[in-house]
């Protein structure tokens, strides 16, 4: 009967000495335990600070966009609403940028704006090329032919898909060093390269780059301001 009751009230001490799930749990525990649920692999959760555990409705992709809205990251999939893997690359941080107020001339094509930009990716060497200002291009998008000439090997990139209006194309996934637009630079810019017919020449700067700013396009002065956020 002794043992009993001691072992009754240790079992209680313990359970009074426990936080709650709430104060316990972090946003990398909540990250990781979404990735069992629904079977995906999450990469990079060492970048993640200390942060609580947050709120976060609707479906995974949505989730995941709310959980990590102060941090980079690619999502890769190739089914609809699903997610095969997450890749953390970064925080959403001012050290980032070395420049954070700018205003770019762009030219024009068409009805689109285009800027000088000048990428490094895994070989360090600058590659100047002229991409298309796209705010609703999740990602910087490049074609395939362009992902040797920046250094990434083929077992360096990650395999997924983007789901376009009418079709669900393949894509291949990395992290550029930087990206330069004037005198704007941030580093550890997610990069998918797209098939090169699908993308039919163009090359878009997306929201892996522009979302790290509060970004103006000028019709009339035919600017592209970027403000610091």
């Amino acid at each position: 009967m002794v043992r009993r009751l001691r072992r009754f009230f240790l079992g209680m001490l313990l359970i009074g000495a426990s936080p709650t799930w709430a104060e316990a749990e972090t946003l990398r525990i909540q990250l990781e335990t979404l990735a069992t649920e629904h079977g995906f692999v999450v990469q990079g959760l060492d970048r993640l600070g200390p942060e609580s555990a947050r709120n976060a409705a609707g479906d995974l992709p949505t989730r995941l966009r709310m959980l990590l809205e102060d941090y980079n990251y690619v999502l890769m999939s190739d089914r609809p609403g699903a997610v095969d893997r997450l890749l953390i690359t970064s925080a959403k941080t001012p050290a980032q940028t070395r420049a954070f107020n700018a205003t770019i001339k762009t030219t024009r094509l068409g009805p689109h704006h285009q800027v000088e930009t000048v990428l490094v990716g895994p070989n360090g060497v600058a590659f100047p090329v002229t991409l298309i200002v796209d705010t609703g291009a999740s990602t910087l998008a490049l074609p395939e032919s362009m992902a040797s000439e920046l250094g990434f090997v083929p077992e360096a990139l990650q395999p997924g898909v983007s789901h376009t209006a009418n079709d669900i194309v393949p894509i291949k996934a990395g992290i550029l060093e930087s990206v330069r637009v004037g005198p704007v630079s941030a580093g550890a810019v997610p990069v998918a390269f797209f098939p090169d017919d699908r993308l039919r020449g163009a090359k878009l700067l997306g929201m892996s780059f522009l979302s790290r700013f509060r970004v103006t396009l000028d019709e009339a002065e035919n600017e592209l301001i970027l403000l610091a956020k």
